[in-house]
């Protein structure tokens, strides 16, 4: 299991200043590419975060003259979850290492899910989640 760290809306402001960016750093793409990219981010449920973040991705990462929507569309960070089932698994895993699984998993709610999962403290602190207190 696993999630997308990005939520929220995309505005429209986000689009058009994102366009700019990406019409400035690669001149040479077509006009069209910039309408197909527009629909696709708004179909694929970006926000205006993820959106910004892939631009500036693409951007750093193009290794050829122009990238393609595919490198848009496909940027996402996404967080690793742990079933309580699944932690059981880790922790048989790691018999008597130093590191034990519950020092490094704290449970978390997310969202509208009933059931608890468990993240990595790493992951709680860069994103800023709450852990699940009784």
């Amino acid at each position: 299991m696993s999630i997308s760290v990005y939520s929220g809306e995309l505005s429209t402001r986000t689009v058009i200043d994102g366009i700019k960016k990406i019409k400035a750093a690669f001149p040479n793409l077509p006009p069209d590419f910039y309408d197909i990219l527009s629909d696709r981010i708004k179909e694929n449920g970006f926000s205006d975060m993820r959106f910004v973040n892939a631009i500036n991705h693409v951007i750093d990462t193009c290794k050829y003259p122009t990238p393609t929507i595919a490198d848009f569309i496909g940027y996402d960070k996404q967080i690793k979850l742990y079933s309580y089932d699944e932690m059981l698994v880790k922790i048989n895993f790691a018999g008597n290492s130093v590191s034990f699984p519950w020092d490094n998993y704290k449970p978390v709610k997310f969202m509208d899910r009933e059931k608890l999962v468990w993240v990595h403290n790493d992951d709680i602190r860069k994103y800023k989640l709450k852990i699940y207190e009784r």
